[in-house]
């Protein structure tokens, strides 16, 4: 059996492969495909995984997203024409389900923002997996059919510490040593689901930081441009901004709180019990909400709320583990609904 991975961004990274590795040790041949956005090649080669390149960033403009969208689509297309066609897909991608679907291979979708635009994954008939936080009525409002939806017990972060040594995991050092040190993530600009509150957030942040003289502001751009927002304050310590991804595990150990709007990096650090901020100006989604009801997570609204944060020296790790064997449990569901030769000697699913 052939299973395909295809990533789009860096947290997908972090993932995605621990769900392909989970395929692999049931016996199954994997690859994967991946879009050139951040530092999504670099991630992969830090851990040494073979890919093929196809796309690259869409933009920001709506129409620039469709047109990419659709491109690259159409490139993972040949890409499987050149390759065996696999058995099945794994990914949170809209253009590798649309090419999977033009392609007759089955999709399965990792989702754990009900918010998100889901047409395509309806279009594709890709089967949705997602936290049991989420309701499933979340789905089926916007038209994912029953048969089409798996809840699983846990978060998506189960797969990204799956076999992970948190205790091997060592510190950097930013600033001179004696500050507290905060991981700043700006909003995903670009994103559809992007709201400017979010910014207005953030940029809130950094004047509470900037005046603080305990503490170094850790920023980790989305976009190059955003390195230019640290030019809009006075800092009364030197910022450090990260010009390369650094192992995420790293980064999470080496600072005492992180910053972000939303999104994986939040989630990643609420997970492991570091203290997690979230500036996330649009609808707020079910994991979200849970990681803040179980004190796992802080909800930024209002620049009071910003001005009410109180940090402290970070903390060992304290991992949630909410479900420790959800990579077996996803491999197992994705292989099983791989598709099957047809007695004809072609496949159906």
């Amino acid at each position: 059996m052939l299973v395909w991975a295809d990533i789009e961004n860096e947290p997908q990274v972090q993932y995605l492969l621990p769900l392909l590795e989970a395929c692999r040790r049931r016996g199954a041949e994997t690859f994967v495909t991946a879009r050139d956005s951040g530092a999504t090649f670099e991630l992969l080669a830090d851990r040494q995984v073979a890919y093929d390149p196809v796309g690259a960033s869409y933009g920001a403009s709506k129409p620039a997203k469709v047109l990419g969208l659709v491109l690259r689509a159409r490139a993972l297309s040949a890409v499987l024409r050149r390759r065996r066609i696999p058995d099945v897909l794994v990914c949170a991608s809209r253009a590798a389900v649309l090419a999977a679907r033009r392609m007759r291979v089955p999709s399965f979708v990792v989702s754990d923002y009900e918010h998100a635009n889901l047409t395509l994954f309806r279009w594709s008939r890709s089967t949705i997996m997602f936290p049991d936080t989420i309701a499933v009525s979340a789905y089926r409002s916007r038209g994912i059919s029953p048969g089409r939806l798996v809840a699983f017990r846990g978060l998506k972060e189960d797969l990204t510490f799956a076999g992970l040594d948190l205790d091997a995991v060592e510190r950097l050092s930013f600033g001179t040593g004696s500050e507290l040190r905060v991981l700043v993530r700006p909003p995903a600009e670009e994103s559809h689901y992007y709201a400017r509150r979010s910014r207005e957030l953030y940029l809130a942040a950094l004047r509470r930081f900037a005046t603080q003289d305990n503490v170094v502001v850790v920023l980790s751009p989305r976009y190059e441009r955003q390195r230019d927002d640290l030019d809009l304050v006075q800092f009364a310590n030197q910022p450090v901004v990260l010009a390369r991804p650094l192992p995420f595990l790293t980064l999470l150990r080496s600072v005492d709180a992180v910053l972000t709007s939303g999104g994986t990096m939040l989630r990643e650090a609420a997970y492991l019990g570091v203290p997690a901020y979230s500036l996330f100006g649009s609808r707020l989604g079910a994991v979200d909400r849970h990681l803040a009801e179980i004190g796992r997570a802080t909800l930024l609204s209002s620049e009071r709320d910003i001005a009410n944060i109180q940090l402290a020296p970070s903390r060992d790790f304290a991992r949630l583990e909410s479900n420790p064997h959800l990579d077996d449990e996803l491999a197992a569901l994705v292989m099983g609904g791989a598709r099957r030769p047809a007695p004809d000697g072609s496949s159906s699913t």
